[in-house]
């Protein structure tokens, strides 16, 4: 049976903006989507998230939560690049990748067959995370049997996982929780609101309604799942 692979460079815009300033690795920080005063919060590191600073948010809001708070805008053709380096890296362990195009930082790989390069998936695994954070990135990495499981299972994670079954992979799917995944912050408050809580909740939907009740970034992602 063919394995598949996820890597998810978490929140990778910020990880551009902290290696640009590390100085700001003990503040809250955050990066916007322009850098003006009406500017609204994409992501936000670990001390920005304990100040109740979400993305979505104003960044007038979440500067009165944090007046230490930094912020910063990441170009295009920065992420680009970085996608582009990462991919690259990539390929030194697996024949088959592929970024995603929906989410930068996302990438799938082919990892049938590594066992008989590595002593284990998990070996493999650990040795793809230590490449990458050479290069400055934190990712996980999740080795399931589809692309939506470990895709699940590499957002949801914050170690490296590895999945010796399918079915153990589709049980741990249905039980991750949807504000896991990095969901346009009204689609995720409306699931929310509905009782959708989980990806099996979300997954049991009935297709056929999802782009009309929830357009078609909802749908898009059922499709996949």
């Amino acid at each position: 049976m063919g394995r598949m692979a996820c890597v998810d460079v978490r929140a990778m815009p910020l990880q551009i903006l902290l290696q640009r300033h590390p100085e700001w690795r003990a503040l809250p920080a955050v990066v916007l989507d322009r850098d003006k005063s009406t500017g609204v919060v994409l992501w936000g590191n670990e001390h920005a998230q304990a100040r109740r600073i979400r993305p979505g948010m104003p960044y007038a809001a979440a500067l009165s939560l944090a007046r230490r708070l930094r912020s910063g805008t990441v170009a295009d053709a920065e992420i680009e690049r970085a996608v582009a380096a990462i991919t690259q890296r990539l390929c030194n362990f697996s024949p088959r990748v592929e970024p995603s195009t929906r989410e930068r930082g996302v990438f799938w790989l082919d990892a049938s067959g590594m066992r008989h390069l590595y002593p284990s998936l998990e070996a493999w695994a650990a040795c793809l995370h230590d490449d990458l954070r050479d290069a400055r990135f934190l990712a996980v990495v999740a080795v399931g049997f589809t692309r939506f499981g470990s895709y699940g299972a590499a957002k949801a994670n914050s170690q490296s996982i590895v999945f010796h079954t399918p079915t153990e992979e589709q049980s741990h799917l249905r039980h991750i929780g949807i504000q896991r995944l990095e969901l346009a912050p009204a689609l995720r408050d409306v699931l929310l609101r509905l009782g959708i809580d989980t990806l099996g909740d979300f997954i049991d939907l009935p297709a056929s309604g999802i782009r009309r009740r929830f357009g078609a970034e909802a749908a898009e992602l059922h499709a996949l799942a």
